[in-house]
Order: structure tokens, then C-alpha cells, then sequence
């Protein structure tokens, strides 16, 4: 049984996986859970014991620091307790690789910074095909084909010159994903987990 938490998008998440989902709760956008507290309801819930957990998958962002930050800390702090390995997970990938498999077409992935500001991924097949930092809020992708577009910037962002590009109101990923990157092929840390920003990628 795996537990996965999601927190760079603004609206953390927490589940209980093992080859399928066994539990999930997704927080109210901006909350700051108490990931221990609710680890143990939704052990309880499953009807599992903490020892029942041996894997931790983590998404490590890009996007926001300080919750991701917290997350992190938690899921590299129990999995040392546990000695149980972690795998994280780009924020990007995640949220790039549920909406290709909706929409059947490359994702362009935006994530906030400040201001006008914007991290940014092209994702194809859990792959990061382009990204890179608006400045000015305006992003110019070499990729000419169809696209959808998601993420918590979407409404802010300007596409003027791409041809084929199609909003979608979507920022969270579910515990679902998983399955669609075929998690148990990824490999895990057996130590801590980074926590990554936009230089990562």
C-alpha cells in the first residue's frame, strides 16, 4: 500500500494506493492539512494499520513552495521513520499526463509564481517535451500541433500565435493518475526526496 500526496497546485490531496485507488480526499483549494492526523483517518477508514504502508509517492513540484515544501518534509520524514522508500513525482507530469489522457492530445501545463509571472510544460506521454518561466505572461511554444491547456494560470495566460490550443478547467490530478503512469515501473528513493523548482525540469 502506497500513500500519495499532492500539494504544488493549490489543492492538496492525500491517498491510499495499491494498484488501484483505496482512499482519497482531496482538501479545500489553499488548506493547509494536517497530513499525520489525516493519514490516520484514512488508514482507519481503509481498515489498515500504518504497517500496512510501504511506499510513499510525493509530488515534488513545480509550483507552490511552501506547500509543497510541507509535504515533502512530511512524506521524506515518515518514510525515514517507516524505513519505506519514496518516489517523487513532477508536478507537471502528473497534471500534464491526466488531462493528455481526457483529451487525447499533448498538455500545456501552467503553474503561478508572482505576479505576472508563470512556470510552463509541454507534456506528451509523461514527458516534458518544452518548458521554461513567463515573464510577462505570454508563452511562445515551438510545438505547432493540437494541445489542451491546465493548471492554475490557465485563465491568466496568452497563446496569441499557436493554432490549436483548447482550455480546460482543470489544476488537480486524481490518485487516478497513477495508474496512468504505470507508478509500480518507477523507481524509488530509498533515502529522501528532493523538493524541485522550474530549474529542475
Amino acid at each position: 500500500m502506497k500513500l500519495f500526496l499532492q500539494s504544488s497546485s493549490g489543492q492538496p490531496g492525500l491517498a491510499l494506493w495499491d494498484g488501484a485507488v483505496v482512499f482519497e480526499q482531496e482538501f479545500p483549494p489553499f488548506a493547509r492539512p494536517d497530513y499525520a492526523k489525516s493519514l490516520s483517518e484514512a488508514l482507519d477508514q481503509a481498515g489498515l494499520e500504518m504497517a500496512a504502508l510501504d511506499g510513499i509517492i510525493i509530488d515534488i513540484g513545480p509550483g507552490r513552495l511552501g506547500a509543497t515544501r510541507s509535504a515533502v518534509a512530511f512524506a521524506n520524514g515518515l518514510g525515514f521513520a517507516l524505513g519505506i522508500p519514496l518516489i517523487g513525482l513532477n508536478s507537471f507530469v502528473l497534471l500534464g499526463s491526466y488531462v493528455e489522457f481526457l483529451h487525447n492530445v499533448p498538455c500545456l501545463v501552467l503553474r503561478k509564481a508572482a505576479r505576472n509571472q508563470y512556470h510552463w510544460a509541454l507534456v506528451q506521454a509523461a514527458r516534458i517535451l518544452e518548458s521554461g518561466f513567463a515573464d510577462q505572461g505570454e508563452i511562445r511554444l515551438a510545438y505547432r500541433g493540437p494541445l489542451s491547456i491546465a493548471g492554475d494560470a490557465a485563465t491568466a495566460l496568452a497563446l496569441p500565435d499557436h493554432p490549436d490550443a483548447t482550455w480546460h478547467e482543470i489544476t488537480f490530478a486524481p490518485a487516478r493518475v497513477l495508474d496512468i503512469l504505470g507508478i509500480d515501473q518507477q523507481p524509488a528513493h530509498s533515502g529522501v526526496v528532493p523538493l524541485i523548482d522550474s530549474a529542475g525540469l
